[in-house]
């Protein structure tokens, strides 16, 4: 089952590919995210997301909307004291986005739903004495989906939605002890809120 949900995501992923070429609109987007993991003691981590969307019509009030994000996710884990913990994605989302039209095309209301993959490309991942854990602890992959709605005024765009991540923060091959004891059974999930400007 879990080869099966990366293929079919990774499938619709490959459509970034050929949509910005076509794409009707192309323009700059950013927004915060509240994340955390399914654990306890576990406080939410304040992030950001910013990059690139490129925006393409289609028929029955439907747009399909990919994203390339640097995307900060992370958590606040309370312990002896209170450590954070980041990671920073180059993102793939595909925005499916549904809804109405208004004013000759100039105000949308929509729901969305996204299927997203990503590879981190950053961190800040540290233990109790401060000392670094390295990559090789790190199931980099990240691969999920999304859901929300959001309103677009002419050329700007604003969303809100829940991500749901996929997976497991842990290299199961590779990860130290202590890492994998933490994390293997835990991925990024929260919230996104995000603007996007329309350029051309």
């Amino acid at each position: 089952m879990k080869k099966f949900l990366i293929t079919v995501l990774a499938a619709a992923m490959l459509s970034v590919f050929a949509v910005p070429a076509n794409s009707q609109n192309i323009g700059l987007k950013a927004g915060i995210n509240v994340s955390s993991l399914d654990m306890d003691g576990v406080k939410n981590y304040l992030g950001y997301q910013a990059g690139l969307a490129f925006q393409f019509d289609l028929p029955f009030w439907f747009s399909i909307q990919p994203d390339v994000l640097f995307h900060i996710k992370g958590a606040r884990i309370e312990d002896t004291n209170l450590r954070a913990f980041g990671l920073g994605y180059l993102e793939v989302p595909v925005n499916v986005q549904w809804g109405p039209r208004f004013l000759d095309g100039n105000i949308r209301v929509f729901l969305q739903g996204s299927p997203f993959i990503g590879y981190a490309i950053s961190k800040d991942l540290k233990d109790a004495q401060g000392n670094s854990y390295s990559w090789h602890n790190v199931n980099r992959f990240e691969y999920g989906v999304g859901a929300g709605f959001g309103v677009q005024l002419w050329r700007f765009q604003l969303t809100a939605q829940y991500n749901w991540s996929f997976g497991n923060l842990a290299n199961s091959n590779l990860a130290e002890e202590t890492f994998r004891t933490l994390f293997s059974e835990s991925n990024f999930n929260g919230y996104t809120v995000s603007l996007a400007i329309m350029l051309f």
